[in-house]
């Protein structure tokens, strides 16, 4: 999906933000607090970019959070930037929520060195049609307009998925799609007739999807258990969005940074034991207005749950994340000379990580 004028756009696109373009994102003058993010050791506080999060609030209205912070005298600072990767590069923020594939795409030829040390969900995107199409998938709507938000992130993963599993050209610069990309609702594009099928996310599409206006393809599989079946992995948790912090920060603040999945992983995991309650509790933070809704969407995370099963990483998330940028790599989706992320190991919680690099 990704060719090289448009992979040039987003880079210079933040990099322009970084240097104060960015809409709500200002660079900070030199030695203002977050230009040097390894000055000080384990800093008190924690400044998390994330999007308005059902778990995080949680956390916060349980009084989880304030028990933590009591607990190891550290402070939770969290802002909701557009441009999550934007606020880590210009200092902003000390760790950030970002989806896995878009790390080596935006931190190409920035100064910059990510890591990722925790996940945190699953690709949850779909492939959907008009409820009258009688596709089973995407190859039944070869030469059809595909809606979709962004070239980035999920599509990047439905890329290899098309190619791997159809043989067909998942991307701009091939005949086999035309490709539409809307701010305004994918599943509305496809309600209108102006799309014929569309990558999105079950929770932002749920009025559609519960009404059947939309119908799911893959019989509703999301890209992550797709992509996961397809690579002879299908009981494998395959990374999506993660916790990622710049090295420097990462290195310097180890016990912070254990204190922190500590916290994230109580949150998973009381996600996991009940997360009907939770989609009740705000359903405004997964696009839920109706009962209706919450009925549909409790049902489906019943099967397709896509929060992680915990926040620590393993070696196989890091083989079979970068099986898959190799593969994107490849095929020219992800510029040849990116450099991977590096993966931190901590399968032990409360052991942060044994730096293994690729």
């Amino acid at each position: 999906m990704l060719r090289s004028a448009a992979v040039m756009l987003a880079v210079l696109s933040l990099s322009s933000a970084a240097c104060g373009g960015g809409a709500g994102t200002q660079q900070p003058a030199a030695g203002a607090p977050g230009t040097t993010p390894a000055a000080a050791a384990d800093s008190a506080t924690i400044r998390l970019a994330l999007p308005p999060d059902p778990l995080w609030q949680w956390l916060v209205d349980s009084g989880t959070l304030a028990d933590w912070e009591a607990e190891h005298e550290l402070h939770i600072e969290v802002s909701h930037p557009f441009r999550p990767f934007t606020a880590l590069i210009s200092g902003d923020a000390d760790v950030i929520l970002i989806n896995a594939f878009d790390l080596p795409v935006f931190a190409h030829g920035l100064d910059s060195d990510p890591v990722i040390f925790g996940k945190y969900a699953s690709d949850r995107s779909i492939a959907a049609a008009r409820r009258t199409s009688r596709a089973d998938d995407l190859a039944g709507v070869v030469e059809g307009q595909i809606a979709m938000e962004s070239q980035f992130g999920s599509t990047l993963l439905w890329s290899l998925i098309v190619e791997q599993s159809h043989s067909l050209d998942f991307s701009d610069s091939g005949d086999d799609f035309q490709f539409m990309l809307t701010t305004s609702g994918v599943a509305d594009a496809v309600e209108r007739g102006d799309a014929d099928a569309c990558i999105c996310l079950p929770d932002a599409s749920i009025e559609s999807l519960s009404t059947e206006m939309l119908r799911p393809l893959y019989d509703g599989r999301p890209a992550a258990q797709i992509y996961a079946e397809m690579t002879g992995m299908p009981d494998h948790w395959m990374l999506g969005d993660v916790f990622a912090a710049e090295r420097e920060w990462y290195r310097a603040n180890p016990g912070a940074v254990a204190d922190f999945l500590a916290l994230w992983e109580t949150a998973v995991q009381h996600w996991h034991a009940h997360y009907p309650e939770i989609v009740a509790a705000y359903p405004e933070l997964l696009s839920v207005q109706t009962q209706q809704h919450v009925d549909w969407l409790t049902h489906y995370l019943a099967a397709n749950n896509w929060i992680a099963p915990t926040v620590y990483l393993a070696g196989e998330d890091s083989w079979s994340y970068v099986g898959a940028v190799t593969d994107l790599q490849a095929r020219g989706l992800i510029p040849q000379d990116a450099t991977l992320p590096q993966i931190i190991t901590n399968r032990v919680a409360g052991h942060h990580g044994d730096d293994h690099d690729h």
